[in-house]
């Protein structure tokens, strides 16, 4: 699995679009929604914590935002 920013795997992370990615790995409960929704943005790593992948800037936009409506922990912010 390749991070957007190996440095910081769950952000933040900045992509072409503007948005500014961010998951907290303290409120994330490894449910997967996220990656179901925007699986070029999100992936689980072997903690079972979402990560910001490098193909994130395929998902559009609305997707991304999609999938942070849907995390049921709120975990994953965007600005």
């Amino acid at each position: 699995m390749a991070f957007k920013d190996a440095s910081k795997p769950s952000g933040p992370v900045t992509l072409e679009s503007g948005l500014v990615v961010a998951v907290d790995r303290e409120l994330c409960i490894g449910c997967g929604g996220c990656t179901a929704i925007a699986s070029n943005t999100f992936g689980l790593d072997d903690q079972g914590k979402s990560t910001i992948l490098m193909s994130a800037d395929m998902d559009a936009s609305t997707v991304i935002k999609s999938a942070v409506s849907g995390c049921p922990v709120g975990a994953i912010s965007v600005n």
